[in-house]
């Protein structure tokens, strides 16, 4: 005998969210017995046709065509492979592959939502863009390969270096290298977590040492680029923008959600910057140097008279490559060998206000570092400088003595 099997897209509209939306279920009916489970998507009550299935909004309506093919192949590979289905057996398998990804790109695609979902939240947007080129980086090595995935037990220790040597051939940094090995690793230990292997085969693999090399300017880098003129109104907003750095040691992203507000006068009448991190959400406390207060001043003349209303300190219209470009021109411009970006002012105010005397602790204040380790790296370059030039010295006193 023939076995009956329905599929069904339907949503209670009794129960609906705060949101205004109600969930859409999936019925299978197998030989008259049925059983339930949610497809993951959402609509208003009001946009649902229950005739057709359908939402009416294009995406909504594909991934639900997805949902219907995956259970008619699974119901269809069961029948083949047991003989014999019902609804209860093809729900706990649907399930189960949706919860635990058995293959390594499936399980990468799967942590990556994951990661999605915690921006803004736990997470940055660089570090989703981050794992989306690791991501990005196995489909690479996996199609290399000439393979369309892997099994996540078929993983071993050997495919670790093999994956490495990949990324080298790329002549990647070994920054770069490392941040896609740790994404490899992560979903190993994704795998171990959903019991799907016993142990991460890379526990014991070995990272690259990277040199952390800081890139700085000197004061009198810092003093071309004061006295710099310049036309063009977004290269001197991003010359601007440096030099704000190089005296507070705002990272980009903190500069460009900088507001008036987030100025404040002590009781002694100093004025200060105190913001939360975007990054780290670490609170960081700036004084204000003369030349910080001659900007804000400038930017301030140029809201009045633009008469902007957001609060923004650096306003702007053009995107963050673009400025990141006029901030190089500006630089050749200035004859600095260097190309400037942003994070190297931020390494220049920690560097030049560590050679000033400024205690270690108050320079991680003003940083917003979360652990002073992290502001430490200045006191090594500070200490190499200090090294390199009184080898200098040295050599200058031999060369006079000959």
């Amino acid at each position: 005998m023939r076995s009956t099997f329905k599929i069904l897209f339907y949503i209670n509209r009794q129960k609906t969210k705060t949101d205004g939306k109600t969930a859409i279920f999936c019925r299978v009916t197998i030989d008259g017995r049925s059983t339930t489970m949610t497809t993951g998507e959402e609509c208003p009550p009001a946009e649902w046709n229950s005739r057709q299935g359908t939402t009416g909004e294009k995406k909504i309506d594909q991934r639900l065509a997805v949902f219907r093919e995956l259970v008619e192949k699974t119901y269809a590979e069961m029948l083949t492979k047991d003989g014999v289905v019902s609804a209860e057996l093809l729900k706990n398998h649907l399930q189960g592959v949706a919860a635990a990804p058995t293959t390594l790109l499936t399980m990468s695609r799967a942590e990556l939502q994951s990661v999605k979902a915690c921006v803004g939240k736990s997470r940055s947007a660089g570090t989703y863009r981050n794992h989306t080129y690791s991501d990005k980086m196995l489909h690479e090595w996996i199609a290399d390969k000439e393979r369309k995935d892997m099994p996540i037990h078929a993983v071993t220790e050997d495919l670790f270096e093999e994956f490495r040597f990949y990324l080298k051939k790329k002549r990647f940094a070994a920054k770069t290298v490392n941040r896609h090995l740790c994404w490899f690793s992560r979903l190993m230990y994704r795998a171990v977590s959903k019991r799907i292997i016993r142990y991460n085969p890379f526990e014991d693999a070995i990272y690259e040492k990277e040199e952390r090399k800081i890139r700085f300017l000197q004061k009198s880098d810092v003093a071309k680029l004061m006295a710099l003129k310049v036309n063009d109104r977004e290269a001197e907003q991003a010359r601007q923008m440096f030099i704000f750095s190089c005296f507070t040691g705002l990272a980009i992203a903190d500069m460009e959600r900088l507001k008036f507000s987030h100025i404040q006068t002590a009781a002694d009448g100093r004025r200060y910057i105190r913001k939360e991190r975007q990054k780290t959400k670490v609170e960081f406390v700036v004084p204000l140097h003369p030349i910080v207060e001659e900007i804000l001043s400038r930017c301030r003349e140029e809201q009045t008279v633009k008469e902007k209303g957001d609060g923004l300190v650096f306003p702007r219209d053009c995107s963050r490559s673009a400025m990141n470009n006029k901030l190089s021109t500006v630089g050749l411009a200035c004859g600095i060998r260097q190309r400037l970006s942003f994070h190297m002012a931020r390494h220049t105010f920690g560097t030049l206000s560590l050679s000033a005397g400024i205690p270690i602790e108050s320079i991680a204040k003003m940083m917003g570092h979360a652990s002073i380790s992290s502001t430490q790296i200045y006191a090594q370059v500070t200490d190499k400088k200090i090294s390199e030039d009184m080898d200098k010295l040295i050599r200058k006193q031999q060369a006079a003595s000959e």
